[in-house]
């Protein structure tokens, strides 16, 4: 097969206009226009620090209005997406049976969730009487866009800001989605099934790319440490002592190894 273009070497005016189309359609593949959230691939990934997902949550409820603070617990408490977020409604809730019922942003149907008592009395406080309308309102231009969902780039950047003014930069909506599963299998070893049906996965083969995509370091270095540095773990006495008997006792720097009592 010839994948040479003879039209890039020989006709300047072919070649002009190829050159165009190739910038055009370049940057038409890195333009987002959904707040800044991209479709990752298999191969990206996410390493946080599950203290840094925490620090951002403590410092929204510390230092922001209770509205910033929900936008922040929400996603980090039950996974929701951006738009889901700007969708939330106060008719879909129902503070009786700590449920609600989420717009999926893809299917574009209604999924019933449940919800932690604490978050519904933050959003009862929140909302103040209000039995009907948009949970999360605008701040600025109020009247002219009363009733009008905020727009996904708009708690993307407000999320972003927040990591950013907590000290932990590359933060984002997708982070907190992507930490609510991890914590939820890996770290709490609940159910993957019930964590399809939560994050609304058409199959469990999506859950687990989910689940892959995000890492913790804490787990990172906790292997790599009962690997490389066992002294540095909270080691039964019988294991430290088959290490030294395996390495420690057979170094050469034994007398001088800090690791050595």
């Amino acid at each position: 097969m010839n994948h040479f273009n003879s039209s890039l070497s020989t006709d300047t005016k072919n070649r002009s206009i190829a050159v165009v189309k190739w910038t055009f359609r370049a940057r038409v593949e890195v333009t987002m226009t959904n707040g800044g959230e991209r479709h990752w691939d298999s191969a990206d990934a996410i390493v946080i620090r599950r203290s840094d997902v925490q620090k951002v949550h403590n410092y929204a409820r510390e230092h922001r209005d209770l509205r910033d603070y929900l936008m922040v617990r929400l996603p980090k408490n039950i996974g929701l997406r951006t738009h889901e977020i700007a969708t939330f409604s106060i008719e879909d809730i129902d503070f009786e049976t700590r449920s609600f019922q989420v717009l999926d942003s893809k299917k574009h149907v209604f999924f019933p969730l449940p919800l932690d008592v604490l978050t519904l009395q933050l959003i009862k406080d929140l909302i103040q009487g209000r039995t009907e309308g948009l949970v999360f309102e605008h701040k600025t231009y109020k009247n002219k866009c009363e009733g009008q969902p905020l727009r996904n780039v708009t708690i993307w950047k407000l999320v972003k800001t927040i990591g950013e003014e907590a000290g932990v930069k590359g933060f984002h909506p997708r982070v907190l989605r992507h930490y609510f599963a991890a914590d939820w299998h890996i770290v709490q070893h609940k159910s993957i099934e019930t964590l399809r049906r939560i994050l609304r996965h058409k199959n469990l083969g999506v859950t687990h790319r989910y689940l892959s995509r995000l890492v913790f370091f804490e787990d990172i270095q906790r292997e790599y440490e009962e690997t490389k540095n066992p002294y540095a773990t909270d080691l039964s006495e019988s294991d430290k002592t088959r290490f030294y008997e395996r390495f420690c006792s057979k170094c050469d720097r034994e007398p001088t190894c800090k690791f050595v009592e």
